[in-house]
């Protein structure tokens, strides 16, 4: 009985460790790569649709996640039958990380219509978010962009 109680904390805390292991990895966000990759200026722009079909509607991007090169970045609002959306001003576009905000030159153009965006390419991903104001109102959206 001794040789088993020996056996038991070390094999318990193994367990615990490798149970705590297990469930910070998930804490992590990893950003999936980018599904745009700037080329060129006029290349580097995102469509933004709003979903209505349940409510409360939504914010729908033709590319999630944006891998710059120095370009800026456009997101650019499409409206639907019906809708009138703009960007938030200001905020349209803003980073979740704090002090990530000045590292980008961020302003609204074409009344609202479309955010334009410039990183100062330091090579690091960043979580973004898209804030529009309209009616129906609508879910903020929240996808990466590389800064490179």
């Amino acid at each position: 009985m001794t040789r088993v109680r020996r056996w038991v904390a070390p094999a318990f805390a193994l367990g615990l460790c490798a149970l705590l292991y297990g469930c910070s990895s998930g804490l992590v966000k990893t950003p999936p790569p980018p599904d745009l990759d700037c080329t060129s200026a006029e290349q580097c722009v995102v469509q933004v649709q709003i979903d209505c079909g349940h409510s409360p509607c939504t914010i729908g991007v033709s590319k999630q996640n944006v891998a710059a090169h120095g370009f800026a970045v456009v997101w650019s609002i499409v409206d639907k039958t019906g809708q009138s959306y703009q960007f938030r001003n200001p905020g349209g576009v803003y980073f979740k990380s704090a002090g990530v905000q000045r590292g980008f030159d961020c302003h609204p153009e074409a009344n609202g219509k479309r955010y334009r965006c410039r990183g100062d390419r330091d090579g690091k991903t960043y979580e973004y978010g898209i804030d529009l104001v309209g009616t129906p109102a609508v879910r903020i959206l929240d996808p990466w962009i590389v800064n490179n």
